[in-house]
């Protein structure tokens, strides 16, 4: 760990948060120049050998950062479990497959009126591969890479996962057992996130996300609301809102994850007031989050908005951005490119 270089980028998100504007860039992907060795993930035969999977983690990650560090932008070397994406509902009971590079979480609720879900406790395989495995991380890296949260699906995206799309016929015909549902579901979100929050390394105040964006301490994410792109405005506020608020008062602050494609829920997210970042990510046939962060200005003014932009766009939008609070994620096609693209925010927009 590069303390000095940390302590930087410490400095840089204080002065941002605190002041009121300002811009951070994060270069969340590098095309070229950084090779790592590759494993398909459904050859370690997970769930079992969780620490012989974690060990290939890390040492990934070294080599990575061996490289990676070369580009002085705002992400701070650290680390966490990844199984995919079941781990975000499989707590919650059924079957998973795992693919070469992600898992999936098969439909386990059948019928509302006859179901059984999984303990979320220390007996709970899935519970244990996230925060065992988080603390099983911790204690091979120590200093090395600070560990962030692995973050949690929203209410709904967790029901999803439990009754497949028959959910989206739940909301006009099974109502009761539907909210139901997602009160157990949220309790257990609450639960994995505090555990969680036990974890991770806190250091000068600050905690990191799941998604690498820096929170002040006390605050958890990510959530994120990938199912509720199919609703309705109205269903939003009904069936998900009123458990984010739940969450949200387990703690001092959240990060939510929100598409493009549904961005006609970002004014109700932005009305829970313990969302304090929202990250609108790009979607295929759907507005850029650069033109739904400027349709959504009003609403997002007292968020700190995390949005991928190419370096064209950030010089189109530099007077848009200039005046506010956002954290840039850029895509890079190698290392150079990378710092150029730091330099331009740096000079334009910190």
């Amino acid at each position: 760990m590069d303390y000095k270089r940390t302590d930087e980028i410490i400095k840089r998100t204080k002065d941002m948060y605190e002041s009121g504007k300002g811009a951070l860039i994060q270069v969340k992907e590098i095309f070229s120049g950084i090779d790592v060795p590759f494993r398909p993930l459904d050859s370690f035969g997970l769930p079992k050998n969780m620490e012989t999977y974690l060990d290939y983690m890390i040492e990934r990650q070294r080599i990575f950062w061996d490289t990676r560090n070369q580009i002085p932008d705002d992400i701070i070397q650290s680390i966490t479990v990844r199984y995919g994406i079941a781990e975000h509902s499989a707590f919650m009971g059924g079957d998973v497959t795992f693919s070469e590079t992600t898992s999936w979480h098969h439909q386990h609720v059948k019928d509302y009126s006859d179901y059984t879900l999984a303990k979320v406790d220390e007996s709970n395989i899935w519970r244990n591969l996230v925060i065992e495995g988080m603390k099983y991380m911790k204690s091979k890296v120590k200093d090395e890479f600070f560990i962030r949260f692995r973050g949690a699906d929203g209410p709904l995206d967790v029901v999803n996962a439990l009754r497949g799309n028959d959910i989206f016929f739940d909301f006009y015909d099974e109502e009761e057992g539907l909210l139901e549902l997602t009160s157990k579901c949220t309790d257990a979100i609450i639960y994995m996130l505090k555990e969680q929050q036990k974890i991770v390394t806190e250091y000068k105040g600050y905690v990191i996300s799941g998604f690498d964006v820096i929170m002040p301490k006390g605050y958890a994410g990510h959530l994120s609301v990938d199912a509720t792109t199919m609703l309705s405005d109205e269903m939003f506020r009904k069936f998900e809102v009123p458990f984010l608020e739940r969450i949200g008062d387990n703690f001092d602050g959240l990060f939510f994850h929100v598409h493009s494609v549904g961005h006609h829920v970002i004014p109700a997210v932005c009305e829970v007031d313990k969302i304090k970042f929202v990250e609108i990510s790009n979607d295929p046939n759907a507005p850029r989050g650069i033109e739904v962060y400027k349709k959504y200005e009003k609403e997002l003014s007292n968020k700190i908005v995390t949005v991928a932009l190419t370096k064209e766009e950030i010089i189109d939008n530099l007077n848009f951005l200039r005046d506010k609070k956002v954290i840039v994620w850029y895509d890079a096609s190698d290392v150079e490119d990378a710092k150029k693209a730091v330099d331009l925010v740096r000079s334009k927009l910190g």
